[in-house]
C-alpha cells in the first residue's frame, strides 16, 4: 500500500512541478485552481518517504547516498549568498532612495534618538524596540550614513540571515539540508518581501532567534541567552515567539527543566533592563491587542501579505515542508524547531495577534522544514529529486528576480527632493500630509513637524476630522477647522488632488507639489 502511495507521489509531483514552472513563467494564473490544496495533498502523500526512514536513515546514523565534493557544497552556497545579494541590489539600479513605507520612520528614530536619547516623541518609543535604536544610533553617531544603515547593512543582514537559516538547519538536520535551506531563501519571493517593505527589526530578530536555538542544541549557554536578549530588544513580536517555542521545549525536555527556566529567567531579566524608559510605549500598548486576538481572532493581523496570498506564493517548497514536518515527527524530533513551526502555523491560521506579520517567521520555518523535505526526496530518487529541486529553484527564483525589477520606493526621487526643500521654509513651521504613504517621508525629510492621518505626536485629528478636512473647500471651515495647529502652515499633496482656496501652491516639480497656508 505504502508504494501505491510513493508511486502515487512522484507521478503527481510531476505535473505539480509542470505547473508551478507554467505559473512563475506566467503562463498559468494560479489563482484558477485550489493548488494550495494540491500541494497539501501532495504533502501528505509524501509522508510515504519518510515512513521507511529507518531502513534508508536519510538524515542521520548511515551514510549518505550522494556526498558531493566539499568544494561543490562551498560553491552552492556561495551562489545562494550572492542571489541573496544580487536580488536585494536590483531595487537600487539607479536609485538611492530606501525601499519600504517604514525607511522614513527608521530615518527620523535614529537621528533623534541620537540627539535626545529618551527625550524623543513618544510614539518613536513604541515604534522601534530600544535595541534598535541604540543600536544604531550609536552606529550614526560614530559617522555612519542613515543611507548606508537602510541601504547596505540592511543588505547585510539578510544576507545573515540567509546563513543563521544555513547554520540552523545544518544543526537540527546536516550540512546538505542546510544547503537547499540556503538556497531556498535566497529565491523565496516572501523573504524578498521582507525586505521590499523594509521590516528591518524583524530581519535582525529571526537571525539572532535561529542562532540562539543553534546555541542551544549546542548546549552553550553563555551564547544562546546572548542571542536570546538580542531578539527580546529588536523585536517583540519575535521576541513572543521565542518564548513561546522556547517554554514548549522546557516543558517537552522537563529532565533539564531547572537549567533551561534560569536561562530564560536571566533573558527575560537582561531584556526588561534594556526596556527601561521604554515599558510605557512599547510594552502596555501591545497587552490589549494580543489579549483580545485570542477572544476575538482577525482583529489585529499586521501590515504584510495575507494568509490567501501567502499560500500560493510557497507552491515550490511547501508539499516538501510537509514532509520535513513529518520527518520530524515520525523521529519524535520535538525540538524548538518543531514548536516554533507549529505554534507559527496557528497564531497565522487562527489570526491571532499580528497574524500577518507572523507569516515571515511562519516561512522561514517551512523554508528549514522544505530544506529537509528536499533532502529525502534526494536521498530516495537522487536524479528525480534533483532535477525536482533545480525546477523549482528556477521557477522561484524567476519569479523573485522579477518581484525585484518591478520593486521601487514608495516616492519618487521628484517627490523626495521636493521635500528635502520644506528645509528652507519658517523654522517653526509645520507641515501636512495629504496621504498616509507619504508620512514618512516627509517627517524624515523634511526637518519640520509633521502632521499625519493617524501617526506622530503632532497629528489632533481624528479619522472623521480628516475625511472632513479632505472635503471641505471653504475659506471659513477652513480657517476654524485649522485653528488647532500651529502656523505657518504646508501641505505636501505629492501628486494628489487637493483643491482648497485657503491653500496656493508653494512648490511644484514634475506634478508633486507642495501648498501654503494663506488664510
Amino acid at each position: 500500500m505504502n508504494k501505491i502511495f510513493e508511486n502515487t507521489f512522484y507521478n503527481l509531483l510531476v505535473i505539480y512541478i509542470i505547473l508551478v514552472v507554467l505559473i512563475s513563467l506566467n503562463l498559468f494564473w494560479k489563482y484558477t485552481l485550489h493548488f494550495e490544496i494540491f500541494a497539501l495533498i501532495l504533502g501528505i502523500l509524501g509522508i510515504t518517504l519518510v515512513l521507511n526512514i529507518d531502513k534508508i536513515e536519510i538524515l542521520k546514523t548511515l551514510k549518505d547516498k550522494i556526498n558531493p565534493s566539499r568544494k561543490f557544497m562551498y560553491l552552492i552556497m556561495g551562489i545562494a549568498v550572492v542571489l541573496i545579494f544580487l536580488f536585494r541590489v536590483i531595487p537600487y539600479f539607479n536609485n538611492s532612495i530606501p525601499l519600504g513605507y517604514d525607511a522614513g520612520i527608521y530615518k527620523f528614530g535614529i537621528e533623534s534618538f541620537a540627539e535626545k536619547v529618551f527625550g524623543v516623541d513618544s510614539w518613536v518609543k513604541s515604534a522601534l524596540s530600544p535595541g534598535f535604536l541604540y543600536f544604531f544610533s550609536a552606529l550614526y553617531k560614530l559617522g555612519v550614513s542613515i543611507n548606508f544603515i537602510l541601504i547596505w547593512l540592511f543588505i547585510g543582514f539578510n544576507v545573515l540571515l540567509g546563513i543563521s537559516i544555513y547554520l540552523f538547519s545544518k544543526e537540527y538536520f546536516n550540512k546538505k539540508a542546510g544547503i537547499i535551506s540556503l538556497v531556498l531563501y535566497a529565491v523565496s519571493v516572501i523573504q524578498f518581501k521582507v525586505f521590499a517593505f523594509m521590516y528591518y527589526k524583524n530581519i535582525i530578530a529571526l537571525s539572532a532567534l535561529l542562532l540562539a536555538l543553534v546555541f542551544l542544541k549546542k548546549e552553550k549557554r553563555h551564547l544562546f541567552m546572548l542571542f536570546g536578549v538580542i531578539v527580546g530588544i529588536m523585536h517583540q513580536p519575535t521576541f513572543l515567539i521565542f518564548g513561546l517555542a522556547y517554554m514548549a521545549f522546557t516543558i517537552k525536555n522537563y529532565k533539564s527543566w531547572k537549567k533551561n527556566v534560569i536561562s530564560g529567567i536571566i533573558i527575560l531579566i537582561i531584556t526588561g533592563i534594556f526596556y527601561i524608559g521604554f515599558y510605557k510605549e512599547a510594552i502596555l500598548p501591545l497587552i490589549y491587542p494580543v489579549a483580545n486576538s485570542l477572544i476575538s481572532p482577525g482583529e489585529s493581523p499586521g501590515t504584510f501579505l495575507s494568509f490567501f496570498t501567502y499560500q500560493f506564493l510557497t507552491l515550490a517548497y511547501l508539499p516538501f515542508a510537509i514532509i520535513g514536518l513529518a520527518y520530524l515527527t515520525k523521529k519524535k524530533q520535538f525540538n524548538v524547531l518543531f514548536f516554533l513551526a507549529v505554534i507559527t502555523a496557528l497564531i497565522v491560521y487562527f489570526q491571532f495577534f499580528f497574524f500577518n506579520r507572523f507569516i515571515i517567521h511562519l516561512d522561514v520555518a517551512l523554508i528549514i522544514l522544505a530544506g529537509a523535505g528536499f533532502w529525502i526526496l534526494i536521498e530516495n530518487k537522487r536524479i528525480f529529486g534533483t532535477v525536482i529541486l533545480t525546477l523549482m529553484v528556477l521557477s522561484a527564483g524567476f519569479v523573485t528576480y522579477h518581484e525585484a525589477i518591478n520593486t521601487k520606493p514608495l516616492i519618487s526621487d521628484a517627490g523626495l527632493k521636493l521635500i528635502q526643500k520644506l528645509q528652507t521654509t519658517e523654522e517653526n513651521s509645520s507641515v501636512m500630509v495629504i496621504s498616509k504613504e507619504y508620512s514618512p517621508w516627509v517627517l524624515a525629510y523634511s526637518k519640520r513637524k509633521t502632521i499625519a492621518p493617524g501617526l506622530f505626536d503632532e497629528n489632533k485629528w481624528d479619522e472623521e476630522e480628516w475625511q472632513k478636512f479632505w472635503s471641505v473647500t471653504g475659506e471659513q471651515e477652513t480657517r476654524e477647522m485649522l485653528l488647532i495647529y500651529h502656523k505657518p502652515l504646508y501641505l505636501f499633496a505629492g501628486t494628489k488632488k487637493f483643491n482648497n482656496t485657503c491653500f496656493s501652491v508653494y512648490l511644484e516639480d514634475s506634478g508633486e507639489k507642495i501648498y501654503k497656508y494663506e488664510c
